[in-house]
């Protein structure tokens, strides 16, 4: 048995059994897909209102650099809700980063810092981790989980990314405040054009219409 092999099995003791086996995913990229999938579907009723709507855009911004430089600066997604209460007279903009680590990577330290850093320009920051659904007797799951909520940084864990229901929420971030006009610089600057529309349209129709 492998010191992996080992590892998961001091964690697996109460994964359900539909949750299947463990899936490990090599490298980072291949998780941003089953990561956007799961935004726009088990995420999604995280900030759905009670009355009301929501919609998600979500972009990736791996390989789009802050204009203005600087470490750690790179979210590997970003997405951008808008909602509007049923009384509201007005919509809600939020932006939120998702800093991708494997099973290997997200057990560091630097990870949570990574994530942190976002917060400089985002409204919500997570820590997306390829790690198995149960974590008990994991001394790194519990450090990486304590200072998650410590900078008020979320964390979201999938036992095997392809599979939607074996996603899990493990701590929701606190809200950072974020100017207006960061939050416009934040996806002009990282949102493709397509997208910006998207945005754009989402706006208008809410300021159109309650939902």
């Amino acid at each position: 048995m492998s010191a992996t092999d080992e590892r998961w099995n001091d964690g697996m003791c109460e994964t359900p059994e539909h949750f299947g086996e463990p899936v490990i995913m090599q490298p980072e990229t291949q998780l941003y897909e089953p990561l956007s999938n799961f935004l726009y579907s088990g995420f999604h009723a995280q900030f759905q209102p009670k009355f009301g709507s929501w919609r998600i855009i979500v972009q990736d911004t791996s390989d789009v650099p802050d204009p203005l430089g600087g470490q750690w600066t790179r979210p590997d997604l970003s997405a951008v809700g808008i909602s509007r209460r049923k009384y509201s007279p007005e919509p809600t903009i939020d932006v939120m980063s998702f800093e991708v680590k494997t099973f290997e990577t997200g057990a560091q330290l630097s990870a949570v810092h990574e994530t942190l850093a976002h917060t400089r320009f985002v409204n919500f920051a997570y820590l997306v981790w390829n790690r198995p659904f149960c974590v008990c007797n994991d001394r790194s799951y519990e450090t990486i989980r304590a200072n998650c909520e410590i900078y008020g940084l979320g964390l979201i864990t999938a036992h095997n990314p392809g599979d939607l229901k074996t996603w899990t929420i493990r701590c929701s971030p606190t809200r950072s405040a974020v100017s207006e006009d960061q939050i416009d610089e934040f996806i002009e600057s990282r949102f493709n054009p397509a997208n910006q529309a998207r945005i754009v349209d989402a706006l208008r129709y809410y300021c159109r219409e309650k939902p």
